[in-house]
């Protein structure tokens, strides 16, 4: 193969991608470490907001290799921003809540009961669902006396 048809590969290639091909040789430079999903269920999404598109479920305990977040002039001035983690989960580059994440992986409801857990027989668009409720949540203390 050829130098120039070499090149027209990857240039065809990074076109199809979308600029994954640039994000995956900065990957190692980027990453952070690994942190577990602390909540029942939970989704990442695909910007840094609680209403922004899901890309994947996850449940307690699921890994996510997290990475430090690329910060653009909008991003600075978003007033949630610096609440979310840049995660990637799978083949999935999104963002997860930092309060639902942590180092140590918890006691997870779904290992403490497995028999009991799987009698539910919970189908995706229900995992979902219930990922939903807890980015509904509103994580912290209340501001009310």
């Amino acid at each position: 193969m050829s130098m120039r048809s070499c090149l027209m590969a990857a240039l065809i290639l990074e076109i199809f991608l979308g600029g994954k091909a640039v994000f995956a040789v900065n990957e190692k430079s980027d990453y952070i470490g690994i942190m577990f999903y602390q909540k029942f269920f939970g989704n990442v999404h695909q910007n840094y907001s609680r209403y922004s598109a899901t890309l994947t479920t996850v449940s307690c305990g699921h890994p996510i290799k997290v990475y430090k977040q690329k910060v653009s002039g909008d991003a600075k001035t978003a007033d949630n921003f610096s609440d979310w983690q840049s995660a990637k989960v799978g083949p999935y580059d999104g963002y997860v809540l930092g309060a639902l994440v942590g180092t140590v992986r918890p006691d997870c409801f779904q290992d403490q009961f497995p028999k009991f857990f799987e009698q539910f027989d919970l189908d995706l668009a229900e995992l979902f669902y219930w990922g939903r409720l807890y980015d509904q949540y509103i994580i912290g203390r209340s501001m009310v006396k």
